[in-house]
């Protein structure tokens, strides 16, 4: 059973597909099957009714983990890995490998991880690394409560791997609210969006052309609809393509 759909993909690139008997609603196991709960004492309840032999789950950054300790308790295996940085992706590939027995396939799948990672950053050696600004969350329609990545986020990480340099560097929280003299300040000279609404963002940033924010000016606002971005997994070397093409244009 898995509960983190980085880990479900894991599973299923391993060719372990076959043995998950459940997942969370999040997940994509490519075959119906039943979700759980992500963590807490109804989650555990669930998990045990479906009497799995090993739970992957991500590790908390706290060394207390009652859904892990309850699960042991109980008698079933729990593999929880940290699963927050690209280090932390091939780190769960090994796991997962081990857990699964499935060491040599988890091998080969990390020299392909790898090769396809070194070709995704290969056109962008040598290229002027633009300031990058992700905004994570803003209302819907309008460039308000401005969420962005900051410095040691998963998101932070891969846009320096993309070749552009995060404009929340300076920050110091991981998810800062950027406030509008913030984004006058840094300048960003592409803003990544993410947006759940199909909205237009240029008319929503529009008002900031006149104060020479380079990223609306030169029309360089790049709409992000897929959480798959979000997310550090086995789909990295995918994301790390897609974030090249939103900060240099393909």
């Amino acid at each position: 059973m898995s509960l983190l759909p980085s880990l479900t993909g894991i599973v299923v690139e391993l060719g372990a597909a076959g043995r998950l008997v459940a997942c969370t609603e999040y997940c994509d196991p490519g075959r119906d099957l039943p979700r759980v709960a992500w963590d807490g004492a109804r989650g555990a309840e669930a998990i045990l009714r479906l009497k799995p032999d090993l739970v992957l789950k991500q590790a908390g950054r706290k060394a207390d983990d009652p859904l892990r300790d309850t699960l042991r308790a109980a008698g079933v295996a729990v593999v929880a890995v940290p699963s927050e940085t690209m280090a932390d992706v091939r780190g769960a590939i090994t796991a997962v490998g081990e857990a699964l027995g499935r060491r040599e396939a988890a091998g080969a799948f990390l020299k392909r991880f790898d090769a396809d990672l070194e070709a995704a950053r290969e056109g962008v050696r040598g290229r002027p690394a633009p300031t990058v600004l992700f905004v994570f969350h803003r209302d819907p329609g309008k460039v308000a409560n401005v969420m962005g990545a900051g410095p040691g986020t998963f998101l932070d990480e891969l846009i320096r791997f993309a070749g552009g340099r995060n404009a929340l560097e300076g920050f110091t929280t991981p998810y800062p609210q950027v406030r509008l003299e913030d984004l006058v300040r840094i300048k960003p000279e592409v803003i990544v969006d993410n947006l759940a609404s199909e909205e237009d963002p240029a008319s929503a940033w529009a008002a900031f052309a006149e104060a020479g924010v380079p990223a609306v000016v030169e029309g360089r606002i790049r709409v992000v609809r897929d959480n798959a971005l979000l997310i550090p997994g086995p789909h990295l070397p995918r994301s790390v393509a897609r974030m090249v093409e939103l900060i240099h244009g393909g």
